[in-house]
């Protein structure tokens, strides 16, 4: 890349940076004051049938991948009336795809809700009220994506940093507001509350856009081509996204089915954890992956290879330094965070953090993977795999009566076997070698896991109350960032991190 490049690239992630420790440190106060204002039950309620509308709408995650490689490829190619019509095609798009979850949704998503979720009967009128409140929040989460996925094309991080905010800050004060309405009485307020905030980030999106880029403007295309082309991509990335709101919401259906309302309340909390710490790591990923992207399209595949192996092994290195702490220290941390535990929590948190911990390797291969346009393969292998933990979840923990901890011990597997596939597949695509990015990415990732995880179980068998748990997770960080710099960091990375520390002129 070249040094203007270069300059961008590190402000942006700096700036997302920034933006991810405010949000990181907002959104887990408020997932403390939510559970606390209302309560395990009604916060498990909220969190399967707010999931479950997400599993509907999974076609957002499929029709963001297909809006942003379309438009970061129009970008690359310079070419101002393809960027124009691929604007104008992705908006209506989604419009079409908001209004088909909410046919969906009014029609088997009721039914399900109605006849197959477990909740006490009392909280029928509620959960309705709950429901679609969350359907509409997925619709508008839909008509949203062209914007957030135009700013991120652009590069404009510090807007998307911004909006970003305001969406956590207003999200703080529903959780706060909470105590102006009466025990038992505040899920439907806070289901009315949340969809009024996805409406003020929706329109904060799209007023930006209008400013921001007075040169895109939304007009009918009938370019037969770009909407046949954004719609056969945009299809396979809908059946890869279906096998991941398997393993997300499907799971957590499961959860209700087998355990009720207080299972969702620790996978709940779990899940809290979780996208707390993969923030962490999309900040740098949100801002490099553009660059993947471009330089794909510009033919320049050399570079796009040496970016998603350094953005996979930086991925993994970051999200490290979060989640072995909170894997060793997890009985203190969410005692401290939530004071009451559910039961469950501990363990879902730390099998869901190691399937974020491969996934940070990943993303960076999906982003490329999508570059090519070539999809048909990937997604059809890697979805079906994706799609198997929730059969087999649902076999294991209902019918053979296996630990919860099942559910997401076998999804944890099936991330690994789709992680190897995904390797192969890979190298078809844009020549990324398997023994290349094993050498360079998993050799190093497993060597630096070892070194700096070895050591720190012997520090956490002695630990006993939460203050020890503190200085043993300070520690460890310590050590953490002396083992990554040392081992997991190339040459010329380290000594940018030294002169940034101070420690090398």
């Amino acid at each position: 890349m070249s040094q203007d490049n270069n300059t961008r690239l590190a402000k942006n992630t700096i700036i997302l940076y920034f933006r991810m420790a405010f949000q990181m440190a907002v959104f887990l106060y408020t997932s403390r004051v939510v559970l606390h204002m209302l309560g395990i039950q009604d916060y498990g309620i909220y969190g399967v049938v707010a999931g479950f509308v997400v599993m509907l709408s999974f076609l957002n995650n499929s029709l963001t991948t297909s809006t942003q490689r379309f438009i970061t490829v129009a970008l690359g190619r310079g070419n101002q009336t393809y960027l124009n019509d691929v604007y104008s095609v992705s908006i209506g798009i989604h419009i079409l795809m908001a209004l088909f979850v909410l046919i969906l949704g009014e029609t088997f998503g009721l039914w399900y809700v109605l006849t197959q979720l477990v909740f006490p009967p009392e909280m029928l009128w509620p959960v309705i009220a709950c429901y679609q409140c969350s359907l509409g929040m997925g619709m508008l989460l839909i008509v949203s994506i062209p914007y957030n996925a135009t700013i991120i094309a652009y590069e404009r991080m510090t807007a998307y940093a911004a909006i970003t905010v305001m969406d956590v800050v207003l999200k703080l004060g529903v959780a706060t507001a909470l105590c102006l309405f009466a025990d038992g009485k505040r899920l439907v307020p806070y289901a009315l509350m949340m969809l009024c905030v996805a409406a003020i980030t929706r329109i904060s999106y799209s007023v930006y856009c209008r400013r921001a880029f007075p040169w895109l403007r939304f007009y009918v295309c009938r370019d037969k081509s770009i909407i046949r082309e954004m719609l056969s991509f945009a299809g396979w990335s809908t059946f890869g996204n279906a096998s991941i709101a398997c393993n997300t919401q499907g799971l957590n259906l499961v959860l209700n089915k087998v355990g009720g309302p207080a299972l969702n309340a620790a996978r709940e909390v779990a899940f809290q954890v979780q996208m707390a710490v993969t923030q962490f790591i999309a900040s740098f990923q949100t801002a490099i992956n553009p660059h993947i992207t471009k330089t794909y399209s510009q033919g320049d595949v050399q570079q796009t290879r040496h970016l998603v192996l350094q953005s996979s092994r930086l991925s993994y290195m970051m999200i490290l330094l979060i989640a072995v702490p909170l894997l060793m220290a997890a009985p203190w941390v969410l005692k401290l965070w939530l004071g009451k535990v559910p039961d469950h929590a501990v363990a879902f948190m730390r099998l869901m953090l190691l399937v974020s911990m491969v996934d940070a390797i990943a993303n960076p291969m999906m982003v490329a993977a999508a570059a090519t346009g070539r999809i048909r393969k990937y997604h059809t292998c890697i979805g079906s795999i994706l799609l198997l933990p929730l059969p087999i979840s649902l076999v294991c923990v209902k019918y053979l009566e296996m630990p919860y901890e099942t559910v997401f011990v076998v999804l944890l597997v099936m991330t690994i076997i789709a992680q190897c596939v995904r390797m192969v597949i890979c190298r078809e695509l844009f020549g990324l070698g398997v023994m290349d990015f094993c050498r360079k990415v998993l050799v190093r990732v497993l060597l630096v896991s070892v070194l700096a995880v070895g050591p720190l179980l012997l520090i956490f068998q002695h630990v006993t109350n939460t203050w020890q748990a503190i200085g043993a997770c300070v520690l460890s960080e310590l050590w953490l960032v002396a083992v990554i710099v040392a081992i997991g960091l190339h040459h010329e990375e380290r000594i940018f991190v030294l002169k940034k520390l101070k420690l090398r002129k």
